[in-house]
């Protein structure tokens, strides 16, 4: 009679996490609206929160890329994220959608910047290229000098490099290339050719000196060589990113201390079937099986901490009133004559949860006397979440 009640009761619960999972992997994704011509987001309404969205508007038809940049008010902007749309090839489009995959939080603040690209010209690009060639070349005069023991700069290897990013980062700061990656930095090729001036012997520069002029200074002749070969290599690289395919910033759209919804308050509740152990050793194994209610207590926010907010603490009770040991005794507890349980569990697929801890039982003896145990139980359940009533409900 068990065997079939404990049948009927898995399959039961089979087919809810079934049903559970199809709802899961149709579950949308929430679009809201960038209005360029009010100058307004979502209709003035909070940006939506602990889930992914797309930002959607309409563009003029030349503009070829998207950029969005987020980041919290009250934090750095290194702690933001970047996002793009691009056109697809050869297509002029007047709309664009950026999907915003890194969940924002409830009720906190955030900066956001749009920028509009277009396809740079020709011309752009070359004043461009010249003003970065001109600030590199100055950098490198300003902290390079010609001593005895050969070429010295003011900073080091390390620094040159970072700083020469800088310059170029600066530089190209309203320019984009298609697919919206950053300079690379300078290459291993840069470095070694900085790494070579520490082997030059300016001493004997007039053995490398090649159409030396009359009364020109030999050792300041070998090092203005030196540099240009630097700045040869510099400036390739500079041009290896300068694509002609480089996108230039239009327009900018910036808001500043934009808010976040307030995510409805919830509690999950398990539906699901157990086993309990009435086992005092291991010698002898005795199950007793019952389908069970109960709560979750999550140990972390689903949305930012998936490890920690998949294991909970849970309580409940069993909600069978029939269970009986192999001896005929009841099993019974102590809300509403049911065990009650405590234990942690781990979340599956969002709605599965697998349970384990203990359970608070009475065992009504045959005599008519009553033992009260703490139990190990296990069990697989349902979780759905309860919408408590605080806050705005999605």
């Amino acid at each position: 009679m068990q065997i079939h009640f404990m049948k009927k009761n898995i399959l039961s619960l089979v087919f809810t996490l079934w049903f559970g999972l199809v709802a899961y992997s149709q579950e949308a994704i929430t679009s809201i609206n960038l209005d360029l011509i009010q100058n307004e987001i979502n209709g003035g309404k909070p940006l939506p929160a602990e889930e992914k969205f797309y930002f959607r508007g309409a563009i003029p038809q030349d503009v070829e890329m998207v950029k969005l940049f987020i980041y919290q008010s009250k934090k750095s902007p290194k702690a933001g994220d970047s996002y793009f749309w691009k056109a697809p090839f050869g297509y002029k489009e007047l709309s664009f959608q950026i999907l915003v995959d890194n969940p924002l939080r409830s009720t906190e603040e955030f900066n956001l910047e749009f920028g509009f690209y277009k396809k740079a010209g020709e011309k752009e690009l070359e004043e461009l290229r010249r003003l970065i060639q001109t600030n590199l070349a100055t950098y490198l005069n300003t902290i390079s000098s010609v001593r005895r023991g050969g070429i010295k700069f003011e900073d080091s290897d390390e620094q040159i490099l970072s700083n020469m990013d800088q310059i170029v980062q600066s530089g190209a700061y309203y320019f984009e290339l298609p697919d919206g990656k950053p300079f690379p930095g300078f290459s291993d090729i840069t470095r070694k050719k900085l790494e070579q001036r520490k082997r030059l012997k300016l001493g004997k520069a007039k053995f490398n000196i090649i159409k030396k002029t009359e009364n020109e200074n030999e050792r300041a002749v070998y090092a203005q060589q030196y540099l240009q070969e630097l700045e040869t290599i510099v400036f390739a690289e500079l041009d290896q990113f300068l694509s002609p395919n480089m996108l230039v910033q239009v327009d900018q759209i910036q808001f500043q201390n934009y808010r976040s919804e307030k995510t409805p308050n919830s509690i999950p509740i398990n539906f699901g079937f157990g086993a309990i152990s009435l086992s005092q050793d291991l010698s002898s194994q005795e199950f007793v099986y019952s389908p069970y209610l109960g709560f979750s207590f999550p140990l972390g926010n689903r949305t930012f901490t998936r490890f920690m907010s998949n294991l909970s603490i849970s309580t409940g009770v069993f909600i069978s009133g029939s269970m009986e040991n192999s001896l005929g005794e009841a099993i019974s507890g102590p809300v509403l004559d049911r065990p009650v349980f405590v234990g942690l569990g781990y979340n599956f697929f969002r709605f599965i949860r697998l349970n384990a801890g203990g359970t608070y039982l009475t065992t009504n003896k045959l005599d008519g006397s009553k033992a009260d145990r703490i139990q190990p139980y296990v069990g697989l359940s349902a979780e759905i979440n309860l919408w408590l009533g605080f806050g705005n409900k999605k």
